[in-house]
């Protein structure tokens, strides 16, 4: 399958990496980065391994990525589309938030 990153996904991933290099160094905000994308190019070859996300049906997946957080997408055809990059850290109730206009 492709991936797709939505520009929010972009945002999210980049914000977390200007908070882990600010508050951590090059070398863990490098590390994050890489574990967030190596977890999303896995999805290419097993896009359902996600859970659901509650309160969503079965529209969004999301797969932890310890300890950064969460990815959370949509299957959509021949397409994995990554919606955000959720940083555990935040109120979980916002997340809602996040997915609204989706």
């Amino acid at each position: 399958m492709e991936i797709v990153w939505t520009v929010e996904a972009e945002r999210h991933l980049a914000a977390l990496a200007d908070y882990y290099l600010q508050s951590a160094g090059a070398l863990t905000a490098g590390s994050m980065m890489q574990r967030i994308t190596d977890t999303v190019a896995c999805l290419a070859d097993s896009p359902y391994v996600g859970q659901y996300v509650e309160g969503r049906g079965q529209a969004y997946r999301a797969v932890m990525v310890p300890p950064y957080g969460k990815v959370i997408y949509r299957v959509v055809g021949s397409k994995v589309m990554v919606v955000a990059v959720w940083d555990c850290r935040r109120d979980p109730s916002d997340s809602s938030k996040v997915l609204m206009g989706r």
